[in-house]
């Protein structure tokens, strides 16, 4: 959890967030301009030529088909958990919290309960919300990582036992069990940070338990899985436009394991880590190096940098809008 507590005088904006924000621009421009350079410049920006105004509207489409089925699910949530926020506002917060994506902190979570809180969204609502969407995410990534698998003949046995294994196990997750287990253990541990990390943990469990019942957390992973195929699908439409031949199952599996992968390097946003595995992945499955590149470069500018853009200029007009929600939304 985040230790930047919400208000509602948009110092939180301002002094907390923003700052971070840069930084991690800062860093991505660095990063991207030194991957552009070893891997030829001038051969992804043809690539990215290459792709036309068709290709660039079908992958920025399938980013938006994330978002859009991401945020029926956030609704959704949200009206299970007792809260009634507009549609257009409440996808207006969304959106903006992708603003902070690439930031520490968890900043997005934050900015979604600070406009939340003015609907009356507890931040404990907003935050059991957050922490069920980041959980099914994460399981969804690892059941798409799971396709990759299904290319090697002598290990599709694992691809279609794990998934079954999660559906059993799933429901643990709402036994009362796990919030005690957690809040037991954690009054055993000497060091405090572990400490009061297991036990926000056990608060968070304990106040998703809503969410985390078994029809709302299947329901959740059956969205979350097509969600996150659909940005897989831009992948392989990118290696399409760059004559890079891949069934659509391996290519869904490298975006999953390249996304999970920069998730569990705990770096923000998975930024720098996510494209040195998508690359390596890449190429590990024929693509050429420079065709590796140019696509991890693009399919990161129309997936996770879009998501970036488009949470900065929705938040750019809630803030402008000089009332709770902006004039833009409602």
């Amino acid at each position: 959890m985040t230790d930047i507590t919400p208000t509602t005088d948009g110092g939180l904006l301002r002094k907390r967030l923003l700052k971070p924000l840069g930084w991690s621009l800062l860093a991505a421009v660095i990063l991207y301009t030194g991957s552009a350079v070893l891997g030829d410049f001038k051969a992804i920006g043809d690539a990215a030529l290459r792709l036309g105004v068709g290709g660039w509207g079908l992958i920025l489409g399938l980013s938006l088909v994330n978002y859009g089925l991401r945020f029926v699910r956030w609704q959704w949530y949200l009206g299970r958990l007792g809260c009634e926020v507009p549609v257009g506002l409440s996808l207006a917060y969304y959106l903006g919290g992708f603003a902070f994506t690439t930031t520490p902190g968890k900043a997005g979570e934050v900015i979604r309960s600070f406009y939340l809180k003015r609907h009356g969204v507890t931040y404990a609502q907003s935050l059991a919300a957050f922490f069920s969407e980041r959980l099914l995410d994460l399981l969804a990534v690892f059941c798409l990582a799971l396709a990759a698998i299904w290319v090697f003949p002598d290990y599709r046995w694992l691809a279609a036992v794990v998934p079954v294994l999660l559906v059993i196990l799933l429901p643990l997750l709402h036994s009362d069990r796990l919030g005690r287990m957690l809040e037991q253990r954690a009054a055993r541990v000497s060091a405090s940070g572990l400490r009061r990390i297991m036990s926000r943990g056990s608060d968070l469990i304990r106040a998703s338990a809503e969410l985390l019942k078994a029809r709302p957390m299947y329901v959740g992973l059956a969205i979350g899985i097509p969600a996150w195929a659909a940005e897989g699908v831009a992948l392989q439409v990118i290696l399409a436009a760059l004559d890079v031949e891949m069934a659509w199952s391996l290519a869904i599996g490298i975006y999953a394991l390249s996304v999970l992968g920069g998730a569990l390097s705990f770096i923000p946003g998975g930024l720098g880590s996510t494209e040195a595995l998508m690359v390596a992945l890449l190429t590990l499955a024929g693509s050429p190096l420079p065709e590796a590149f140019a696509a991890t470069l693009i399919c990161r500018l129309a997936t996770l940098w879009f998501a970036v853009a488009l949470g900065g200029l929705v938040l750019a007009a809630l803030e402008l809008g000089g009332r709770p929600g902006g004039r833009a939304f409602g």
